[in-house]
């Protein structure tokens, strides 16, 4: 059994992460052996994850690996691809109350690992509580029948022709950048913040905001509260996945793209039902369907198909790379999770992503768990200076907010046959 890989893969190297890790905080200590088990259940359902990297040709093929799934006893980071994954682009491991998923943001993403995880915790949940609350209708179990669109490459051979695909996303060509000053610590660190739903979409819905825009504005008005002499346009990458321009809604593939929104100094003086009017307006025009497949398109032109092995590693790092430019911070947010009452055993959710060799790296993940917002605030570095700055302006406008602290933390690297 093989499969296609995304072109992104060719561009795996040491130079930049393309891996994510999910952080699961149950409400009680996590049972390794339990979970181990569970891991080993769970995996004969999602075959596709079971995979290692192996170069046929000029190509890369991502074949069926029999391997066992690496369950480690503690929160370690490995190298995915490698023989400290076994081969496997994906890795389990657990510690104190949480369980841990790092995963190659090649071969899934947000919504493409969220199947699986709600597998993995129903079998654990229901081998140690039962299945009383649970929802089991929605989660994929064990023997259920896998699809063909939950593996199938969903990527045309070619450039999609449509009419009127001219909406190009394109970042300003400056953006104003993070104060190096503000970190007295290299390394990823995540500051993890709890917002009740209620009480922040109460405010958001009345001043035309979604959850992304309305933090979006949020922190932009943390930035000009620190910094009165900004002169360029902080710009958001808003991360945007693009299924339904493919129409692949159950694909595992990592699918996502990011929309450049630019908010120019000017527009501190307006208030802040005028700055989420801009930010969702920018949203809505540069990620509509004619945007998703000019987004589809672009990649398609980046990766030489038909050139040498080499070319293509190349070809994709550069791309890589250049997703990660002109921007002031990034966010995402993949909706209110349905968890199917798992939640009732869960204390917390974090996705962690990062970038290297930089500082000026400040994301967003946003989760939703329970009644709340979860969100990780993470940056390359040390420092509360944003974050502090950023829970001042919730707080300005009457949103309760619970700052659990900061942490450093580490990612995997993904490694490919050269």
């Amino acid at each position: 059994m093989k499969f296609k890989p995304n072109p992104l893969l060719y561009g795996a190297s040491g130079d930049f992460f393309s891996t994510f890790r999910l952080a699961i905080r149950m409400k009680e200590t996590v049972d390794y052996d339990l979970i181990s088990r569970s891991v080993e259940k769970v995996m004969v359902r999602y075959p596709y994850f079971c995979v290692f990297p192996e170069r046929e040709g000029e190509n890369l093929v991502l074949r069926y690996n029999k391997r066992p799934l690496p369950v480690f006893p503690d929160d370690r980071t490995v190298v995915l691809g490698s023989e400290e994954s076994r081969g496997h682009l994906i890795s389990f491991g657990c510690k104190g109350n949480t369980i841990f998923i790092d995963c190659s943001h090649y071969i899934a993403d947000g919504m493409g690992i969220d199947p699986l995880m709600k597998s993995l915790l129903w079998l654990y949940v229901s081998e140690r509580y039962g299945t009383e609350g649970l929802e089991t209708k929605r989660i994929r179990m064990p023997d259920s029948p896998v699809c063909d669109e939950e593996h199938a490459y969903p990527f045309p051979d070619r450039v999609i022709e449509a009419e009127d695909i001219d909406i190009i996303p394109e970042s300003p060509k400056e953006a104003y950048g993070l104060e190096r000053e503000a970190f007295d610590k290299d390394g990823f660190y995540a500051y993890h913040l709890h917002i009740p739903q209620r009480a922040m979409m109460a405010k958001a819905s009345s001043s035309d905001g979604s959850p992304v825009s309305f933090l979006s504005v949020l922190l932009y008005r943390a930035f000009h509260r620190l910094d009165q002499n900004i002169d360029k346009p902080v710009v958001a990458h808003v991360q945007h996945q693009y299924r339904a321009a493919l129409r692949t809604p159950m694909s595992h593939h990592s699918l996502v793209s990011y929309i450049p929104v630019a908010l120019a100094p000017r527009l501190n003086k307006w208030d802040v039902e005028k700055q989420n009017t801009v930010v969702r307006g920018q949203v809505i025009l540069k990620g509509g369907y004619e945007a998703d497949i000019a987004a589809v398109n672009r990649l398609i032109e980046a990766f030489p198909s038909e050139a040498p092995f080499a070319e293509k590693r190349c070809a994709m790092a550069r791309y890589a790379e250049n997703s990660t430019r002109g921007k002031t911070f990034g966010i995402s947010y993949v909706g209110k999770m349905d968890w199917c009452g798992l939640d009732r055993y869960v204390e917390d959710l974090h996705a962690y992503i990062g970038e290297k060799n930089t500082r000026n790296m400040l994301l967003m993940e946003v989760m939703t768990v329970g009644a709340d917002f979860s969100v990780n605030f993470m940056q390359g570095g040390r420092g509360s200076r944003y974050v502090d700055s950023f829970v001042q302006q919730l707080k300005a406008f009457g949103i309760p907010v619970t700052n659990l602290g900061g942490e450093g933390y580490t990612l995997c690297d993904t490694v490919v046959p050269d």
